[in-house]
């Protein structure tokens, strides 16, 4: 069986480990209502060990739809928010050539993204990348009303109905929606858009594993077989009474994180070394921060890039208040095989060049990768931190791949869901998020909110 995740805790205290430590039976029983579906908000746990309970004919679907779609695209354009959307940015960065959309064509097609802002520079942009490309839009919302993914898809849906006409614009466009009803589906019927469902029992943030995540990764060329794979490895150590392998590291974490809260700690800082994780840093923000952020509860999730942010909130990290904990994720192969080339999968290395001189004093390093330089500066950062009292914990996969993102999503679902009821709080709502939308509809003149609106822009000054 191939490695998976692993935890470590090496740096933290004894007084921190031993209260994680007797909280265990209450985690694994956490982990129990999660896994029958007994848990606050139970009807929402359909993504644990969704793999197995129905993802692979699922996947099959999926699969077979890229394969027999006849229709030339070299662009996929994601249109969604949130949950909708994060998973597959997650893994397009991480897997992507930072510069694909310059450099020649590759078998990986160019993935981009709509539907996460309201920015009109971002739309007008886009625009222009899709006059220089042949563009699928796969928009993904389960109401189809969002507003954000909505506007988004009325812009792009009005731009390929203009350049291609209504026909082919309908093979170009693939939606991601409830399986009944919404404003989405009903104009899927409408216009023969092929559609794929996103579960009923699974919230955006948790669905990545679904169509949500798999079909624009699948367009794209990504290996979502092997994602799902990795996630199920995962799964495999959760389905008994006593969990295994990255299944027993995911409770060890949840405990040490409520051990950590429970000690004052009120912000996790998620560590990567390496740019194209920033995807992933965010994945990670919103499954935390909408899970547990409820009732005055939670730790805040917050993301850090070395060696970047070492020269800017280092400082803080090193001497500031001491109410956090520090996640490191950490790749032992995090060198991404990519070339600008058809074949993909050329393993290349990149060291410090030998010189005569030696006036930038680096003479030391020549002939070391760079990869290795900046794993010694993470070992550097997490001693140097757990000296400022910090508690610094590990997350570490084997290598940067659909496999060990896969394994990454499963894991850090599981350890979200037993923090959360940790905490007392139901992981799978979000009720807060509501409230802006309320102003939003009010302030925007939304039919029905009227009243509202008028009330808001006074107390706005408007």
């Amino acid at each position: 069986m191939r490695k998976s995740v692993q935890f470590e805790c090496r740096f933290v205290s004894d007084e921190l480990r031993s209260a994680a430590a007797a909280m265990q039976p209450t985690a694994i029983g956490c982990l129990d209502a999660l896994r029958t579906g007994r848990s606050a908000g139970g009807e929402w746990t359909g993504w644990f060990d969704y793999p197995a309970r129905r993802g692979w004919p699922v996947l099959d679907s999926v699969e077979q739809f890229v394969r027999k779609n006849d229709t030339f695209f070299d662009l996929v354009i994601v249109t969604g928010i949130g949950g909708s959307y994060a998973g597959a940015r997650a893994v397009s960065e991480a897997l992507s050539h930072a510069f694909a959309h310059a450099m020649p064509r590759s078998s990986r097609i160019p993935v981009v993204f709509a539907g996460h802002n309201l920015s009109e520079n971002s739309l007008l942009e886009l625009l222009d990348l899709c006059d220089r490309r042949q563009p699928v839009v796969n928009v993904i919302s389960k109401s189809g009303t969002t507003t954000e993914p909505a506007v988004a898809f009325r812009v792009l849906r009005s731009y390929l109905e203009k350049r291609f006409g209504e026909r082919e614009a309908a093979r170009r466009i693939v939606v991601t929606t409830d399986a009944k009803k919404g404003a989405l589906r009903a104009l899927a019927r409408e216009k023969s858009y092929r559609a794929f469902e996103i579960p009923d029992d699974i919230g955006g943030r948790f669905s990545v594993l679904t169509p949500v995540g798999t079909l624009p990764l699948a367009l794209a060329g990504f290996d979502v077989r092997a994602m799902m794979e990795g996630a199920d490895s995962v799964f495999a150590g959760l389905r008994e009474a006593t969990p295994a392998g990255a299944g027993a590291a995911a409770v060890e974490y949840a405990c040490l994180r409520k051990a950590a809260w429970d000690a004052g700690k009120r912000i996790e800082v998620l560590s990567v070394a390496d740019p194209r994780l920033s995807g992933y840093v965010e994945w990670w923000k919103q499954l935390f921060g909408e899970s547990e952020g409820k009732g005055g509860l939670g730790i805040f999730p917050a993301g850090f890039l070395s060696t970047t942010d070492l020269h800017s909130m280092g400082q803080y990290l090193q001497d500031g208040v001491r109410n956090l904990i520090e996640t490191f994720l950490v790749f032992e192969k995090a060198v991404v095989p990519l070339a600008p080339l058809a074949q993909d999968t050329v393993e290349r290395r990149l060291a410090v060049p030998a010189q005569n001189a030696n006036s930038d004093e680096l003479g030391y390093l020549e002939g070391r990768h760079i990869d290795d330089l900046n794993m010694t500066v993470t070992q550097s950062a997490q001693l140097a931190h757990a000296d400022g009292n910090v508690p610094v914990f590990e997350v570490r996969a084997p290598r940067l791949d659909e496999y060990h993102l896969g394994a990454l999503f499963a894991f850090h679902e599981t350890v979200c869901g037993i923090s959360a009821l940790l905490l007392g709080v139901n992981p799978f709502d979000q009720p807060g998020v509501e409230d802006y939308k309320r102003n939003l509809f009010a302030l925007l003149g939304k039919p029905g909110h009227e009243a509202a609106g008028a009330a808001l822009r006074k107390r706005l000054g408007r």
